[in-house]
């Protein structure tokens, strides 16, 4: 009796699983969609499981691929990550074709495509795309204005983070809950009729854009907000000292802004039900005034590029008054502009022949990390800088075995350098993977039982534009007297050589042409954002230079031998910073004017990066550079053809020519010696992207030609 009832039970369960296996077959229109997908992809690795002969709604669940489907035989799930090491997709590349082909999937309610080097506008048609619930397009190369998505009235959540978009806030429906914006390039302010509707608001990332003019207070106040994000912006004005908060708000960062006044008392502290970061503004009253900028400094007019705009709507009674103010312009602006060459070229004369090498090494520079108390705590890392972090691999901690296996016991053939700073070796893990293993040798009174904390926040320093720490090991070596304890660091290895490599060398060169230049400085800058913003305060003066950037297989670049952090401490009732290690300095490297200094000595370092990248020529000495300089300058005021002559003649015919003199002009800037003028890296960041979004009009505009 119980093996019969046990036989109906099996047999219920396989007609049971027959009929699922049946509704769960996609239909012949969805599954070419999905193959059209992959050719518009140009075929990633992983999307070699999509064949003609797929079960599509039976396949393997992985976090990089995912895909559902509806008893109908509809895809109503796709979810595409890459590995975070994706360059842009080829010439031949359509947004437009992209979309086009997902509107085919009329069903769907979930779409993310992540990292996958997508690259040109958000085509009006996304709009097609009526169904969807969740759209995650982040860490892609999208750029220009996001369309109105007014009409896509079931969407909650939007993730557009990672991207080149802006410069206006886009036009949303009513139903978003979920809206990061992060890291792109809006500029517009933040009006309160663009927010008033998104009541149902519970996570709003606005971070490391360009935002300007005041906080609309409605954003504090929604009854269903919890995390609000409005870090590294250009936010201005004061909060409402009556600023009413919602209830259920946890998380809020306004940090590196340009507020003033005082902080609200709804958001003036920490407490168990709220975290708030509000440093490297310009509030009064806050409990440590040491990491708020003086006044001053937020109500100096930004160094951003501005794009004029035509008003086409003055009466002709201006026409007279437009005019005269031409013309006493142009003759005013000639006097001024002879005015400062004569200047200029004496004051070139009177740098004389000094010559002094460039190319600085790390050990004399000044940094800046963590304040005191809070050298691991991740609270104190804004989300709005943890990005680009896909694909990076896991940070884990090694054992000593495993490094002196894959170092073959810290073997000479395997040493990579060695220096005041430690040693290098180049070593091989158990999975095949090439890393290198630096030592630092600790000082006697830090125990690693005392470094732990600190020792966490290398696992924040991981980045697609970083040479990144994979882990760490601590071991302690016994000897006759005392022990040592010494630090073993583990980093990615990148092997395809330097920037400069590619620069010189006539194999890789031709690689190189002036869009891959221009997007590998992007990279350079976005990854000195990151180090100057990923604790409080940040790691500056990481002495960049053309030689310790690197490009992987895909000709990311990538930033080596950056700062590593220090240890605040109290000494003297003056908080100073402290390496643990043998080497390093110490002093009072925590202070407000040495991140100031910091942060502009990198803007140096990456505007001759920039200016190696345009000309072609390395940089050797000071009257070299003084040289360069100046002939670069020159070209900028006369002729097109002129600045042509400048530039390295293995990119000739591969720029627009608004795009190289855009280059050129943030070059000049980030290499001023006045360190007022130089440009923040937020600006320098926006005006490399406008460069490329000419870049990119200017060649859609050479393709169409070829093909007409």
């Amino acid at each position: 009796m119980a093996t019969s009832h046990f036989f109906h039970l099996f047999l219920i369960f396989f007609l049971f699983q027959i009929i699922f296996s049946h509704s769960q077959q996609l239909s012949a229109s969805q599954s070419q969609t999905l193959l059209r997908l992959q050719q518009i992809l140009e075929y990633p690795p992983l999307l070699s499981s999509w064949t003609r002969h797929a079960s599509f709604c039976n396949l393997p669940y992985s976090p990089s691929l995912s895909l559902s489907c509806s008893s109908a035989g509809q895809i109503i799930r796709l979810s595409i990550l890459g590995d975070g090491h994706q360059a842009a997709l080829s010439s031949n590349f359509s947004s437009d074709s992209l979309f086009t082909t997902l509107s085919r999937l009329s069903s769907l309610s979930s779409l993310s495509l992540v990292s996958l080097g997508i690259w040109g506008p958000l085509p009006s048609k996304i709009k097609r795309l009526s169904s969807l619930k969740e759209l995650n397009l982040s860490s892609n190369h999208f750029n220009g204005t996001v369309p109105d998505l007014k009409s896509m009235a079931f969407l909650s959540t939007l993730d557009l983070g990672g991207n080149f978009l802006g410069p206006e806030f886009p036009s949303l429906a009513n139903h978003i809950e979920t809206l990061i914006l992060r890291n792109n390039f809006f500029r517009a302010e933040l009006a309160r009729e663009d927010l008033a509707s998104l009541d149902r608001l519970q996570k709003l990332d606005l971070s490391s854009n360009q935002f300007t003019g005041p906080i609309p207070p409605l954003l504090f106040s929604f009854s269903t907000v919890q995390y609000l994000d409005l870090s590294n912006n250009k936010l201005q004005g004061a909060l409402p000292t009556n600023l009413s908060c919602g209830t259920d708000l946890k998380f809020v960062d306004i940090s590196r802004n340009l507020l003033v006044g005082s902080l609200p008392s709804c958001i003036r502290s920490n407490s168990s039900n709220l975290v708030v970061f509000n440093s490297w503004n310009c509030f009064s009253s806050v409990v440590d005034p040491r990491y708020q900028h003086p006044n001053s400094y937020c109500t100096k007019k930004p160094l951003a590029a501005m794009i004029p705009v035509a008003n086409g709507n003055n009466g002709s009674k201006n026409n007279l008054t437009l005019v005269l103010g031409i013309v006493g312009g142009i003759i005013g602006g000639g006097l001024l502009i002879g005015l400062l060459l004569f200047l200029f070229l004496r004051r070139v004369k009177q740098d004389g022949e000094g010559m002094q090498i460039l190319d600085k090494k790390i050990n004399g520079n000044n940094s800046i990390h963590l304040p005191k108390g809070t050298p691991a705590d991740a609270r104190h890392m804004s989300q709005g800088v943890i990005i680009e972090r896909l694909g990076v691999t896991p940070y884990r901690i090694f054992t000593i075995e495993e490094l002196d296996e894959a170092t073959n016991g810290f073997d000479s053939s395997s040493l990579i350098s060695e220096g005041p700073q430690g040693q290098s070796f180049k070593g091989c893990l158990q999975d095949g993977s090439t890393v290198l293993v630096r030592t630092l040798k600790l000082k006697q009174k830090y125990s690693p039982q005392t470094l732990l904390q600190y020792i966490d926040v290398f696992s924040k320093l991981r980045h697609r534009h970083l040479v990144s720490i994979l882990g760490h090991c601590i071991s302690i070596s016994e000897g006759n007297a005392n022990s040592q304890a010494f630090l073993f660091l583990v980093f990615e290895k990148i092997s395809n050589g330097t920037l400069r490599s590619h620069l010189t060398e006539w194999r890789k060169c031709e690689m190189l042409k002036w869009p891959q230049r221009v997007r590998a400085v992007i990279g350079v800058a976005r990854g000195l954002q990151f180090l100057h913003t990923v604790t409080v305060p940040g790691l500056v003066g990481n002495g960049v230079n053309i030689e310790n950037i690197f490009l992987d297989e895909t000709l990311t670049s990538k930033i080596s031998n950056y700062r590593l952090p220090v240890l605040p401490k109290n000494k003297n009732k003056k908080v100073e910073c402290e390496s643990p290690f043998d080497f390093g300095e110490n002093g009072d490297f925590c202070s407000l004017q040495s991140s100031e200094s910091g942060e502009k000595e990198d803007i140096l370092q990456l505007g001759l990066i920039l200016l190696e990248v345009i000309t072609g020529k390395p940089l050797g000495t000071q009257r070299e550079f003084d040289a360069l300089k100046v002939q670069l300058q020159k070209s900028l005021n006369e002729s097109a053809d002129k600045l042509g002559t400048v530039v390295d003649p293995t990119i000739r015919n591969t720029f627009a020519h608004e795009s190289l003199r855009r280059a050129a002009e943030i070059c000049i800037n980030c290499v001023s010696k006045d360190t007022k003028d130089r440009p923040s890296i937020d600006d320098v960041l926006w005006n490399l992207q406008y460069c490329v979004q000419i870049q990119d009009g200017w060649a859609s505009n050479e393709n169409l030609s070829t093909q007409s």
